[in-house]
């Protein structure tokens, strides 16, 4: 295939890329048929780029037996990096040294990546800077188990809460949500509220609190987490200062959406 570099474009990658961008926006896994009809495209030309993107690792086939495809991990990886160099970990910088100086606490930002919140910047506990509840930069975490997960995921798009509500939900401690039923009451509830909490859902002993970052048109881009020693029972003004600095996080970024806190 000859390559122009006069502003014109090549269908075949045309293709590929509006293959990419349906299995993410969509967020349910589809079949060949249901791409192939969403895109208007001849089932042969699916067929021969989805073999393509899943030997590449930009996609990923699904179900049982294997009829349905989702990003793959390729793609994700590239979504991290991309998301790394935004100016999100920017803008978020200070406002988290602020609330670590305020709570005493390490607090964190992170991004979703198909089913992992990916972290991309940690600001250490100001008394115990040595100390790391959490993974640093770089380090994911399962989205239904962590409260920065449950953050994102919450306000992610319908079809993206169903689909992984749907998928595997390993247990990684006694207390994880594994059922989607309670796992969908917990997303409207968090919704609701404007706050996640982890109460040992990822780790023994290991509670947060956590909150979502809007960007423009008030779509969720990131959030922020407190973690903190169960032990150490913080008092819901931890809870307050963490929906706050997510709302001025949002503010910053263009978004304008205040964050909320309910106790009740």
């Amino acid at each position: 295939m000859e390559f122009k570099e006069d502003g014109s474009t090549v269908p075949a990658v045309e293709r590929a890329l509006d293959i990419l961008e349906l299995l993410e926006s969509d967020g349910a896994p589809l079949t060949m048929t249901a791409i192939a009809e969403s895109l208007g495209l001849p089932r042969a030309s699916v067929h021969r780029l989805l073999a393509t993107l899943t030997a590449r690792g930009y996609v990923t086939r699904d179900g049982d037996p294997y009829r349905t495809y989702r990003p793959g991990t390729r793609w994700a990886a590239l979504g991290a990096r991309a998301a790394a160099r935004m100016d999100i970990p920017r803008i978020a910088g200070p406002l988290l040294e602020r609330l670590a100086a305020e709570t005493g606490e390490g607090c964190q930002l992170s991004v979703r990546v198909d089913r992992q919140a990916v972290c991309l910047l940690r600001v250490p506990s100001p008394i115990h800077p040595e100390i790391t509840l959490t993974g640093g930069a770089g380090h994911s975490f399962p989205l239904h188990a962590t409260a920065i997960g449950k953050a994102l995921l919450a306000f992610a798009p319908e079809s993206v809460r169903t689909a992984y509500s749907q998928g595997p939900l390993p247990p990684q401690t006694a207390r994880t949500l594994t059922d989607p039923a309670a796992l969908c009451a917990e997303l409207e509830t968090i919704r609701h509220q404007g706050f996640a909490l982890d109460d040992e859902e990822y780790k023994p002993g290991l509670c947060a609190f956590a909150a979502p970052v809007f960007g423009g048109g008030a779509v969720v881009v990131a959030a922020i987490a407190l973690p903190f020693l169960k032990a150490a029972a913080p008092s819901q003004d931890y809870c307050a200062a963490v929906v706050r600095t997510a709302g001025e996080i949002s503010a910053l970024t263009g978004a304008g959406v205040k964050g909320t806190f309910e106790t009740s």
